[in-house]
């Protein structure tokens, strides 16, 4: 005697049927969902990560000196393969001074931060809050110039030529130069801090620009705009970090 509360038999082949397709649905479904996941998560990545922490002294004193003083060596800005199959398409920044990475961005900013906090206890100004202003203002400079450089790429052609934290690097060296700005301005007075923060935006301003011409036409290869279009969206970078220093110096 059939069951009077089962709509359909046990041995529908339809139900079999349709459950089948629910299930092999569902797992395409999770599937995919976990290579999306997988593709987010992977930016920031325990490896990725590493690789742009991956520093020596010897590397933070040379890049220090090419981000401040370029003209005092004949910098090639040119990056070394890595010879290891599977392994990062070029080398460390401990093996190689010309390879971004993201430690001497952290502690310019944290510097910032610092000499910011500093000056409002000189000034007898200093509250908790003046911290977190900064901090937020910071990343949010940060988070700007990123998209700055990210516009510049993508006008010229080259956007995929540059993943995500290696421009997130290159976005944050303006702290240095701004970090000693903001030293200058607690000592050396007005005249001084626009001497030293003029100095500072036009080297920076030269090393991005340099670099990215590297990336646009030794790594990326794109020759789709005209040499004259390109050189005035560089000079265009190179007197946009006059401001944008001008503005990290001024943190909060």
């Amino acid at each position: 005697m059939p069951n009077p509360q089962a709509p359909f038999p046990v041995n529908d082949p339809l139900m079999a049927m349709g459950s089948s397709m629910l299930r092999q649905s569902g797992a395409t479904y999770l599937e995919s969902g976990k290579k999306y996941m997988q593709s987010w998560t992977g930016v920031l990545s325990g490896g990725l990560l590493h690789y742009h922490f991956d520093i020596n002294s010897e590397y933070v004193r040379n890049k220090l000196m090419m981000l401040l003083a370029p003209f005092l060596r004949r910098w090639n800005y040119t990056r070394v393969l890595e010879q290891i199959t599977g392994g990062h398409k070029y080398l460390p920044p401990r093996q190689d001074v010309n390879a971004p990475d993201l430690y001497i961005p952290f502690m310019a900013l944290c510097t910032c931060c610092l000499l910011a906090s500093i000056s409002k206890v000189v000034t007898g100004r200093f509250s908790p809050d003046t911290m977190y202003a900064t901090v937020s203002k910071g990343f949010g400079a940060w988070a700007v110039h990123w998209m700055v450089l990210k516009a510049l790429m993508y006008v010229l052609g080259a956007s995929a030529a540059i993943p995500f934290l290696e421009l997130a690097s290159y976005a944050g060296y303006p702290f240095v130069p701004a970090c000693i700005a903001m030293l200058a301005r607690m000592t050396l007075g007005t005249w001084g801090f626009r001497a030293v923060w003029a100095y500072g935006a036009a080297m920076i301003g030269i090393v991005l620009v340099r670099t990215l011409k590297r990336i646009i036409f030794y790594e990326a290869r794109q020759y789709s705009i005209d040499s004259t279009t390109h050189n005035y969206l560089l000079l265009a970078l190179w007197i946009f970090e006059f401001p944008f220093t001008w503005w990290l110096a001024l943190l909060p």
